[in-house]
């Protein structure tokens, strides 16, 4: 069976789990995320950071291999990034083309402040498919408020030659300018899509803030009240692998028990482990009572018909949203 065929039947099965409420998969993850590193160059007021501590560390090449190779089969979009900024890692771009290689897409975010020449160059060649460009506001003023350590002018200039770059090279890569919705920028809409409606962005997104630290977020702009549906990146990931290997359900249990540890076992065996196993169960009977954590999460969560279209399409770009029925299913497949 070719990889095409194999990664279609995976995503079938998980797809089939998740409507037939079965809590152990017999596919695997969708979805991966491999923290490349916990470094980062900035200090941002609405970041994890001002609620968790996070090793400065890196991940490992040759643990980053080891990841790769065992779930190359059914894994179709690997997220070299994670909590720090995956320009710092010195070895990102052959971890790209590793990912590649293995025949896995691959996307990450960054907050491009050290998108210099040449690294946009080795952005370019290393054959990344999808990059979040993360600049959160319209204004100096609250750009460098919220990207706190930036500034304005030079992060916008590093962007803007990426553009023409990739412009000029044709690149295919999907370019996502992203702006997360925060008490002192989201009067900053228009602005912003008018500062970045330029060629060579596929798409502007408006986020909500899934972080909500006091000061940074919208008054009343939790999301609270009893879930509709389980989780569905229990099922489809992405799991979130830590860069020392201890893998998390998502990346918003980073500080929970961990479900393993993928320097001594499988992603399959992570996957359907114990803990993975009972949080999934959890979800399925509206249960969270031992999991405070999925009860306040700030994720966004979809109508069922966007979680299937999560499943059955690759939701990462726009033109497989496109598919979905009506725009608001679209904007649900943002997460």
């Amino acid at each position: 069976m070719t990889t095409t065929r194999t990664k279609r039947r995976n995503r079938l099965q998980i797809a089939a789990s998740y409507f037939r409420h079965k809590a152990v998969l017999s596919g695997g993850p969708i979805e991966i995320t491999l923290e490349s590193t916990a470094k980062c160059n900035l200090y941002c007021p609405m970041c994890p950071r001002h609620i968790y501590t996070f090793d400065n560390e890196n991940m490992d090449l040759e643990l980053y291999k080891k990841i790769v190779a065992d779930c190359k089969d059914y894994v179709e979009f690997v997220w070299p990034y994670g909590i720090g900024e995956p320009m710092i890692h010195p070895n990102i771009f052959e971890m790209i083309r590793i990912t590649r290689d293995a025949g896995i897409r691959t996307g990450m975010s960054t907050n491009a402040t050290l998108l210099d020449e040449r690294r946009r160059d080795m952005l370019l060649d290393s054959g990344l498919d999808y990059v979040i460009l993360a600049f959160d506001g319209a204004s100096k003023e609250t750009y460098e408020k919220y990207r706190f350590g930036a500034t304005f002018e030079k992060t916008r200039e590093n962007i803007m030659n990426f553009l023409q770059r990739k412009l000029d090279r044709k690149s295919p890569i999907y370019v996502v300018l992203q702006m997360v919705m925060l008490k002192e920028n989201s009067h900053e809409v228009q602005a912003y899509r008018k500062l970045w409606s330029i060629p060579g962005v596929d798409e502007i997104r408006f986020k909500r803030d899934e972080v909500q630290i006091d000061g940074s977020k919208i008054p009343g702009g939790e999301q609270k009240g009893q879930r509709r549906n389980p989780c569905h990146l229990l099922w489809r990931g992405p799991l979130y692998v830590r860069y020392d290997g201890l893998a998390y359900p998502c990346c918003y249990m980073y500080d929970e028990k961990p479900l393993g540890d993928l320097k001594k076992q499988s992603v399959m065996e992570v996957w359907n482990s114990p803990g993975m196993v009972q949080l999934r169960e959890a979800h399925l009977t509206g249960d969270l009572s031992q999991y405070p954590i999925c009860q306040t999460c700030q994720a966004p969560r979809p109508s069922l018909a966007a979680m299937y279209g999560s499943l059955m399409l690759n939701s990462l770009t726009g033109k497989a949203r496109a598919l979905l029925p009506h725009r608001r299913l679209r904007k649900e497949l943002v997460w």
